[in-house]
C-alpha cells in the first residue's frame, strides 16, 4: 500500500474518522461534567541515610546499602499495616467529632460519615480518648468477619480505605537524603491530616524496627557473655582445686627441679657402679691368687665324678655295639654316646692338668700379703654394694614421683586449654557486646527522621483532567476507526490492483479499464491507453487479425469492452467484425481488418483440443473486485494446456486510485495548496508541468 493510497483511503472515510471520535469525545465530556475536585499535599522528610553522621563520625556512602535502606523505608510507608493504622486513626479522629468543624473535614465528608457509621456502632467504638477509640476500632474490626469497620477499610471509601491510601506516593528526591510523600483526595483538610498521621506512624515503626533489632542483639550478647564468664570462672576454680589436691605450687618449676635431682642421682649411681665394678675385679684377682690352695680338694672331687661319668658312657657304648640293632635310630644314639664320651674325656684331661698346675706351680706371692689384700678388697666391695642398694631405693622413689607427675602434666594442660578457650570466648563475646551497644546507640542517633517540609493545607484543587480525557478519547476513537479502515483494506483478497492481479494470475498485463462511473475524461484516457497497447500488437499484413476475449465467469465485462473497441476501431477507419464464438464456425472474411470474438466463460465451457480458431491476440478479462481462487487457476491452466493459447490479462473495473498510475493523471483545477499536498504525498518534488 502506497502512502498516496493511504491518504486517499483516509479521505474517502473522512466522515467516519470525524464522526466516531467526536461522539466518543462528546460522551466523555458529558459523563465527566460532575467531576470531583482533587486536592494534593506533600511533605519532605530528612533521613540522613546517605550522608548522615554516626558515633564514629561521617559515614562512608555505600550505593547498595543506601539504596537498600531507602527501599526498606519506602516499603514501610507503602505497607498494608501502615495504611491500616493510618485509616483507623483517621476514622477514630473523625468519629470523635460530635458536630461539624471545618478544621477537621468539610460538611459533605461529615454528612457522609454520619450516614456511613450508625449511632449504635459509634456507642461501641467511640471512647473518651483517642487511644481508646483506636483500640476499640481495632478490636471491633478483628471481631465478626465482614463487619462495618472491616468493610470500610477494604472498600473504595475515598478517605478510610486501602484504595484511598493507594494515592500516597513516596519516593527519594534525586540522590539526596530526602524523601517526598504526596497524597491526593477530594477533601483538602483530610489530605493534610492523612499525611500527618502517616508521617507519625511510619516514623514510629521505623524507629521501633531499628531499635528492636539492636535490643535483641544486645540481649543475646549479654546472655552469652554471662554464660561465658561463668564457664571461665568454673575453669579457674577447677585449676585451683587441682593444684591444691596435688600439692602443686608451680608445676613447671617443680618438674624442672625433680628432673635436675634425677640427673644428679643417676650421675652418682654411675660413679658407684664403676667403683663397685673395680672392687669386684680386684677381689676376683685376689681370689684367683688364693684359688690353687683353697680349691685343690674340690678339683680332686671333680676328677672322680668325671671319671665315673666316662666309665658309664663307655659301658653304654659297649652294650649298644654288642646287642643293639643296626637300624638308623640306634646308629644315631650310638653316635651321640661317642660324642658325649669324647666331651667327658676332654674335661677329665683338663681337670687333671689343672690339678697338676695347682699342686706343682706356686704364685710366688707371700700368703700374708694376699690375705690382707683380700680382706681390704672385700670390705670395699661390700661398702659399694650397700651404697648401690641405697641408690636403687632412691631410684625407685624417683620412679614413683615421675609416675605421679606424668599424668598431672596432661591434665594440667587440658585445664589450661579450657581456661584459654573460655577466656577467648569471653573476650570475643565481650567485644561483640560492646559493638552491639555502640550500634544500638548509633541506631538511636541515626534513625531519627526529621520533617523538613510538613504537610500543607491545599487551598486550590488540582487542574482538571477533563479536557485531557476528551482529547485522549478523540484520539483513541480516531485511531480505532483508522485501524478498522486499514484492516479492511489490508485483508481485502480481491484482485484490486494490476500488480496484485498479475502476481496472483501469473500472466502478462495488456491493460486496464477503470470503473465506468469515473469521470468521462478519465475513461476516455484509459480507453486511449488500451487502444495504444492493442494496436501495437496488430500486424495488418496478415488479415484478418483475430482478437479473442475470454473470462472465467459471466459478468466480467467482455461484451461491454468488445462494444467499446468496435466503436473505437471503426472510428479509426478499420473494418471490424464482432462475433459470438460457437463450435464449427465458418472461416473469417478476408476483407475484414479485425475480428473481435467473444468466448463463453471457462466455468461453463467445454474446453477441447483444436476447438478454438487461430487467435492472434488472446485476452482474459477479469473484474478487479473479484477473488482469484484455486478453481480459476486450474481452469486457466487447463485452457492453456488444451488450446496452446496463453492469454494476456485485461483488468476491468479498476478503481481510479489504482488506475491512475497506468492511465496517467487527468488534469483538474486544483489550488496551490492542494497541488503542494499532492506533490508531498506522492514525493513529486521538483516536478513541473511545462518549461519555464
Amino acid at each position: 500500500m502506497s502512502f498516496a493510497y493511504f491518504i486517499k483511503l483516509l479521505l474517502k472515510n473522512l466522515i467516519w474518522l470525524v464522526v466516531i471520535p467526536t461522539v466518543l469525545a462528546g460522551t466523555i465530556f458529558y459523563f465527566t461534567r460532575h467531576e470531583v475536585k482533587v486536592y494534593s499535599s506533600e511533605s519532605v522528610i530528612y533521613t540522613g541515610l546517605a550522608s548522615g553522621y554516626s558515633l564514629s563520625g561521617n559515614t562512608k556512602a555505600d550505593y547498595f546499602s543506601t539504596t537498600n535502606a531507602f527501599d526498606n523505608l519506602l516499603s514501610l510507608i507503602n505497607s498494608r499495616e501502615t495504611k491500616q493504622e493510618v485509616a483507623i486513626q483517621l476514622l477514630a479522629n473523625h468519629l470523635m467529632i460530635k458536630k461539624h468543624d471545618p478544621i477537621y473535614m468539610s460538611w459533605g465528608t461529615f454528612d457522609a460519615l454520619n450516614k456511613l457509621v450508625s449511632d449504635s456502632i459509634r456507642k461501641i467504638v467511640v471512647q473518651p480518648t483517642l487511644e481508646g477509640t483506636i483500640s476499640a476500632l481495632n478490636e471491633y474490626m478483628r471481631g465478626k468477619e465482614g463487619n462495618l469497620i472491616y468493610s470500610i477499610i477494604n472498600s473504595g471509601n475515598p478517605f478510610y480505605s486501602f484504595s484511598a491510601l493507594d494515592n500516597v506516593k513516596a519516593g527519594r528526591i534525586n540522590n539526596s537524603d530526602l524523601i517526598k510523600i504526596s497524597y491526593s483526595t477530594n477533601d483538602a483538610v483530610i489530605c493534610r491530616q492523612t499525611l500527618e498521621i502517616l508521617e507519625t506512624s511510619f516514623m514510629r515503626k521505623h524507629r521501633s524496627l531499628k531499635e528492636g533489632q539492636s535490643e535483641s542483639v544486645v540481649g543475646y550478647f549479654e546472655t552469652e557473655t554471662k554464660k561465658a564468664f561463668n564457664r571461665l570462672n568454673a575453669a579457674e576454680e577447677n585449676f585451683m582445686n587441682f593444684n591444691k589436691s596435688n600439692d602443686i605450687i608451680n608445676y613447671y618449676e617443680q618438674t624442672k627441679a625433680v628432673a635436675g635431682e634425677r640427673e644428679n642421682l643417676f650421675s652418682q649411681n654411675h660413679n658407684l657402679e664403676m667403683e663397685n665394678m673395680a672392687n669386684q675385679k680386684t677381689l676376683l684377682k685376689v681370689n684367683e691368687s688364693m684359688k690353687g690352695r683353697l680349691y685343690q680338694n674340690e678339683i680332686g672331687t671333680i676328677i672322680l665324678k668325671e671319671r665315673e661319668a666316662l666309665s658309664d658312657v663307655i659301658s653304654k657304648i659297649a652294650i649298644q655295639e654288642i646287642i643293639g640293632k643296626k637300624d638308623s635310630v640306634n646308629l644315631v644314639e650310638l653316635a651321640d654316646l661317642r660324642k658325649k664320651a669324647a666331651t667327658i674325656k676332654d674335661k677329665l684331661d683338663g681337670s687333671v692338668r689343672n690339678l697338676y698346675l695347682q699342686t706343682n706351680t706356686p704364685d710366688g706371692i707371700p700368703a700374708k700379703n694376699i690375705l690382707d689384700e683380700w680382706l681390704k678388697t672385700s670390705l670395699t666391695f661390700e661398702q659399694s654394694q650397700a651404697r648401690l642398694t641405697v641408690m636403687d631405693k632412691r631410684k625407685d622413689e624417683f620412679v614413683v614421683e615421675y609416675r605421679k607427675y606424668a599424668p598431672l602434666g596432661a591434665m594440667l594442660k587440658k585445664i589450661e586449654r579450657q581456661i584459654n578457650v573460655s577466656e577467648q570466648e569471653y573476650m570475643e563475646l565481650l567485644h561483640g557486646l560492646n559493638t552491639a551497644k555502640l550500634t544500638q546507640q548509633n541506631n538511636e542517633l541515626t534513625t531519627k527522621l526529621n520533617v523538613v517540609d510538613p504537610p500543607f493545607l491545599p487551598l486550590k484543587a488540582n487542574a482538571s483532567k477533563r479536557m485531557v480525557l476528551v482529547v485522549v478519547g478523540f484520539l483513541v476513537g480516531f485511531i480505532l476507526v483508522m485501524i478498522v479502515i486499514l484492516a479492511k483494506a489490508l485483508i481485502n483478497k480481491t484482485l484490486q490492483t494490476p500488480e496484485k492481479a498479475c502476481r496472483l494470475i501469473g500472466i502478462q498485463l495488456i491493460g486496464i479499464y477503470p470503473l465506468l462511473n469515473a469521470t468521462s475524461q478519465f475513461v476516455e484516457k484509459a480507453n486511449l491507453r488500451l487502444m495504444q497497447n492493442l494496436l501495437s500488437r496488430i500486424n495488418l499484413s496478415k488479415r484478418p487479425v483475430t482478437i479473442g476475449l475470454t473470462s472465467m465467469q459471466n459478468g466480467e465485462g467482455k461484451s461491454t469492452i468488445i462494444d467499446l473497441w468496435h466503436k473505437d476501431l471503426t472510428n479509426l477507419k478499420y473494418k471490424v467484425e464482432k462475433l459470438q464464438w460457437k463450435e464449427n464456425m465458418e472461416p473469417f472474411a478476408t476483407d475484414t481488418d479485425i475480428v473481435l470474438v467473444e468466448f463463453p466463460p471457462f466455468d461453463i465451457m467445454m474446453i477441447k483440443p483444436n476447438m478454438l480458431p487461430k487467435l492472434d491476440i488472446s485476452i482474459l478479462v477479469c473484474r478487479a473486485n473479484r477473488i482469484w481462487g484455486k478453481i480459476d487457476k486450474d481452469l486457466l491452466t487447463i485452457f492453456t494446456k488444451t488450446t496452446g493459447n496463453r492469454p494476456e490479462l485485461l483488468l476491468n473495473g479498476v478503481k481510479t486510485d489504482f488506475a491512475e498510475e497506468y492511465v496517467g493523471e487527468v488534469q483538474k483545477k486544483r489550488s496551490s495548496f492542494r497541488k503542494f499536498i499532492k506533490g508531498l504525498v506522492k514525493f513529486e518534488f521538483g516536478n513541473q508541468k511545462k518549461i519555464k
